[in-house]
């Protein structure tokens, strides 16, 4: 005779199991990122705020080179993101704003001899110009034989989001002109200059058939990022040591969703209500968030809205100029770090 009860419990038991359950992002999540670099001068120690000096710069090249790092270069990073695939563990790579000739002399040559790939940002009115202090179109196109990569910068390093959509794309077109003239093709690439953008900004790279761009926010590449808005590590003499190399070497992607608000550039609302969801398996009361609220930066208090959203509750306005929030947790020994910028006009 058939025991109901067992035959009900087996039958419960057997359609859990080959019935899917329900999983959230979080619970599939792709955890891996990409950490990206950026330097502007090296060796140029009467600009702090935008050089490392050598002794920095080689100690960061020294360590990456007797540890295990997946090296990418950066159009790499793109193709991982656009086609949805996912990072090796500990990927990073490197790019390089402006075209000063201190890195063509000082860092390329590190760079080149531990076969380290390197994307170079080109403002191209200042090389047409040649601006002392910068490359040539000579040492550009020396760089490229080598082995270098380029990428778009505009041409007279704009505030791109101060402009009108008409010198904007101007500006774009212009760049593009001198790359065609001096190479040959126009870059894929883009980083914007200050890593200052807007809504309106990024719909002109869409028309320019730009599929991506490059900021100047410290954080981790995801692949579930707004591919218009990528972070890099920024590097200068301030936070260049080899203690914040390794820490942001060594760190995964906070991947979030819904950020709000979704503009980055603030004309009327200076202390604005900043919420985002996090999709990350971390334990959200870990969370810690700054911002560079009146002018120095600070904790900020954060308060639950949900299992998973956050909203961060600022405790001053931004301050005219670029607005950033960074948020770490700690997970398994793993840090995960997120980062934000704001113009703020």
């Amino acid at each position: 005779m058939i025991n109901y009860k067992k035959f009900l419990i087996s039958i419960f038991c057997l359609v859990c199991y080959l019935i899917p359950t329900h999983t959230s992002i979080s619970e599939t999540i792709k955890d891996n990122g990409a950490s990206v670099f950026m330097y502007h001068r090296i060796g140029e120690s009467t600009y702090p705020s935008t050089n490392v000096t050598i002794e920095q710069f080689n100690q960061h090249i020294n360590y990456i080179s007797t540890n295990s790092f997946n090296i990418i270069p950066l159009s790499d990073v793109l193709d991982i993101i656009l086609n949805n695939q996912e990072f090796t563990r500990n990927t990073i790579s490197f790019s390089i704003d402006d075209a000063y000739e201190s890195f063509y002399l000082n860092a390329w040559p590190k760079f080149r001899e531990n076969n380290i790939p390197v994307t170079l940002f080109i403002s191209t009115e200042i090389i047409d110009n040649k601006t002392n202090g910068y490359m040539t179109w000579d040492q550009i196109r020396n760089f490229i034989n080598e082995g270098g990569q380029v990428g778009q910068h505009t041409s007279s390093h704009i505030h791109m989001p101060l402009n009108s959509k008409e010198t904007v794309k101007k500006d774009i077109l212009n760049s593009h002109k001198s790359f065609v003239k001096e190479l040959g093709f126009i870059p894929e690439l883009f980083a914007y200059p200050y890593g200052e953008t807007s809504k309106e900004v990024i719909n002109i790279l869409k028309e320019f058939n730009i599929s991506h761009a490059f900021g100047q926010h410290s954080g981790v590449i995801s692949i579930y990022d707004n591919e218009y808005y990528l972070p890099r590590f920024s590097l200068n003499e301030q936070f260049g040591d080899l203690d914040r190399f390794i820490f942001a070497v060594k760190s995964l992607p906070l991947i979030i969703k819904d950020f709000m608000p979704s503009e980055m550039y603030l004309t009327d609302n200076l202390k604005p209500k900043i919420e985002f969801s996090i999709e990350s398996n971390i334990d959200i009361n870990q969370l810690n968030c700054f911002a560079n609220t009146g002018g120095n930066w600070s904790s900020q208090k954060i308060t639950n809205i949900t299992e998973k959203r956050v909203q961060i509750i600022l405790d001053d306005s931004f301050k005219s100029g670029r607005g950033r929030i960074n948020c770490t947790v700690q997970r398994d020994k793993n840090w995960h770090w997120f980062g934000y910028q704001f113009l703020i006009k």
